[in-house]
């Protein structure tokens, strides 16, 4: 009984444990994806006001590539959020026009963004850099024809700090939960394996009772059976008795 009880409590602990690490391993991931989210929401808002004051621009008849005022107003927006390390604005072959960093005019935009922003589906689009990431906005003229990128990187140490901590708040809950369970657990099973132990044992006395009666019982001095016996050993004496008399009187007749 006492290996059947220990299997019983090995399993539902690998369950638990099991069961608990999927759910951390789940809800580690989809804060990590709510998080990014939240934070290319809050870039692209910031992209949002500069590409509308692009296509205003752009509405005057101004050209793309004309657009003298555009440098300072990416610098001003750069400094409104820490988490923005540059904006790019850059055109369909992927030229850069216009950058906060000035180094950075006139170089060519990296093919996965390029690739990324024509491939979008909707205005929005973002890529992934090895040390940052990359969330932009199409740029279109008054005839609704794309005529540019505008590019927002942002820092990606930030967002996998903010996901680190609450990969370490989601450990600890799933260690103590398990360490609740594995002091619970043990203990219900032990209180139901009692119970069907009981069970097992009266199952196992009624079934050695109904053994030992289908057994056939040995004869004992005393009994009915020895007593028919030697009533039977009396009669079959008193018969041959009877025969040797029998005999007798014929031989003497003869």
């Amino acid at each position: 009984m006492g290996t059947i009880r220990f299997r019983f409590i090995m399993v539902a602990l690998v369950v638990s444990f099991f069961a608990i690490g999927m759910a951390a391993f789940l809800n580690y991931f989809k804060y990590k994806s709510t998080i990014s989210n939240i934070v290319k929401s809050r870039v692209l808002l910031v992209g949002q006001g500069i590409e509308g004051s692009v296509q205003a621009s752009l509405q005057l008849g101004m050209q793309f590539a004309e657009l003298s005022q555009l440098p300072q107003l990416l610098q001003r927006e750069r400094q409104s959020d820490r988490l923005i390390r540059g904006i790019d604005v850059f055109d369909t072959n992927g030229q850069i026009l216009y950058s906060t960093d000035r180094a950075r005019v006139g170089q060519k935009a990296s093919d996965s963004w390029l690739d990324a922003a024509q491939h979008a589906k909707a205005i929005e689009w973002a890529t992934e850099e090895p040390d940052e990431f990359v969330a932009g906005l199409s740029v279109k003229n008054a005839f609704n024809l794309t005529v540019g990128y505008l590019a927002l990187r942002y820092s990606r140490e930030d967002v996998e700090r903010a996901t680190g901590v609450a990969g370490r708040e989601i450990l600890l809950a799933a260690l103590g939960a398990f360490a609740v369970i594995a002091v619970l657990a043990p203990i219900a099973l032990i209180l139901v394996i009692r119970r069907f132990e009981r069970d097992l044992s009266t199952l196992d006395a009624a079934a050695s009772h109904l053994e030992d009666r289908a057994q056939p019982q040995p004869v004992t001095e005393g009994s009915g059976f020895e007593a028919a016996i030697s009533s039977l050993r009396g009669s079959l004496s008193e018969a041959n008795k009877s025969l040797d008399d029998l005999r007798a009187r014929l031989d003497a007749a003869g």
